[in-house]
């Protein structure tokens, strides 16, 4: 793809760490979101995710992990206090993010790199999550604030096309498990610089949603 599409994707990534660290108030969590990133650029560019036929698939290495994270600390009482205590208006900002991936994702359908599926153009709308996150976000910074009930709608919404989107995207990486769109696969996400998008940006739109779910029902039960 070209030099501005990559660009644009690099921004995403940049936007989704920025306003990771303002959430959680964590260097320590950026670390760790970098570190991740570069582990999983390293092994892209060894050509790790290119592996078709190893079961389990080496791809289940760029999600996986922080989804198991994701639900040990959900489990955990204090897993929930430290999520609960992460700022609101910075985990809605991170969501923006959603609306560079998706202009990229529609730019590697055109290039053959993603089915039309994983697009607008085709059955993902999770654009639409992005495009709401910034309207949702200067309306929590307005006098009347939406309320819980809304914000609970906005994030259960927003889980659902992520959820819509990730499926499509795994069922059609070239893999020991590839179950849909053999003609057009999902070839984007096993190169660098793409690998950031399941690597980093997706657990971090997972984990923001997961956060301000757990405030929300958390403030609910006060």
């Amino acid at each position: 793809m070209s030099s501005a599409v990559e660009t644009l994707f690099l921004f995403a990534v940049i936007w989704c760490l920025f306003w990771a660290l303002t959430a959680t108030r964590s260097r320590i969590v950026l670390a760790v979101m970098v570190a991740l990133g570069v582990v999983h650029w390293i092994l892209a560019a060894r050509g790790v995710y290119t592996n078709t036929t190893t079961f389990p698939p080496p791809q289940a290495l760029l999600l996986a992990p922080a989804v198991l994270a994701l639900v040990i600390t959900l489990i955990m009482p204090a897993g929930r206090r430290w999520l609960s205590g992460f700022d609101p208006l910075a985990l809605v900002m991170l969501q923006v993010m959603r609306v560079p991936v998706e202009v990229t994702l529609h730019q590697a359908w055109l290039s053959g790199l993603v089915p039309q599926g994983m697009t607008y153009s085709g059955h993902d709308f999770d654009i639409l999550s992005g495009i709401s996150a910034a309207f949702m976000a200067t309306w929590m910074l307005g006098k009347r604030p939406p309320g819980r009930a809304v914000q609970i709608g906005w994030n259960l919404a927003c889980l659902v096309l992520l959820f819509i989107v990730v499926i499509t995207a795994v069922l059609s990486i070239p893999s020991s498990i590839q179950r849909i769109n053999f003609d057009h696969p999902n070839v984007l996400v096993t190169s660098a610089p793409y690998v950031l998008l399941p690597a980093v940006i997706v657990p971090a739109a997972l984990w923001a949603h997961a956060a301000s779910l757990v405030r929300l029902f958390a403030k609910d039960q006060r």
